[in-house]
């Protein structure tokens, strides 16, 4: 089974030819080559693989957290996945 790191990588992978060795060091996902219209997929891409609702970015903000790196969405997606385990 594949660590929660390792799933939002792939998925990120999906959307960009930058090695993903990569992807930690980049500030924005436009350093990725990755536009916005590709981050809106990424992150239904990531709602349905892990079964998580991402909130709107006013929420997010509003939390601490924003959808700018690929930093950003990993820190979201592994509090996500950690409350809803929480949850269970």
């Amino acid at each position: 089974m594949l660590t929660v790191n390792k799933q939002v990588e792939t998925i990120v992978a999906e959307y960009t030819d930058i090695p993903a060795e990569e992807f930690a060091l980049a500030t924005s996902f436009s350093d990725l080559a990755i536009d916005s219209l590709s981050v809106v997929e990424i992150v239904f891409d990531i709602e349905e693989t892990f079964d998580i609702k991402i909130p709107n970015e006013t929420d997010l903000q509003s939390k601490g957290f924003s959808v700018e790196s690929y930093n950003d969405i990993l820190k979201i997606v592994l509090a996500l996945v950690k409350e809803k385990k929480s949850n269970e």
